[in-house]
């Protein structure tokens, strides 16, 4: 069955920027959504029509688009020199050990926000189209 407006669609994602940043989601990597129901970016719905299960496509969503898609927490770029707020790493001998980890607050809360004015690129994999 094709991905169309109106049908139930389960997609394998990853994302990544133009400069080959790669935005790391954890394990839940996978998403369904009904296709025109304004859950994610209208881009990657438009990129997702006429594929089949199995299909492989890379969507080029709008930087404008791009923080419509509903990323999980904890979502972060795999290289990024960013630290979450108000988490600190102390990686030497210490007193608990030789790293340790402090998270005050609640920082898996935390998602690392895409940097504004880059296009994000989806590479997506149609696990299953069913009707809704």
């Amino acid at each position: 069955m094709e991905t169309g407006t109106g049908k139930t669609v389960n997609i394998r994602y990853k994302c990544r920027l133009e400069d080959g940043r790669v935005y790391i989601v954890g394990e839940r990597n996978t998403l369904e959504f009904v296709v025109g129901d304004g859950r994610v970016p209208p881009a990657l719905e438009q990129g997702l029509l006429g594929m089949v299960p199995g299909d492989h496509r890379i969507v080029r969503v709008p930087a404008a688009e791009a923080n419509l898609f509903p990323f999980p927490i904890g979502s972060h770029f795999a290289f990024s020199t960013e630290r979450s707020p108000g988490v600190a790493y102390d990686f030497g001998p210490g007193a608990g050990g030789d790293v340790s980890l402090s998270l005050p607050g609640r920082p898996r809360e935390y998602r690392e926000p895409l940097p504004a004015g880059h296009d994000v690129f989806f590479e997506v994999e149609i696990l299953s189209v069913e009707d809704r």
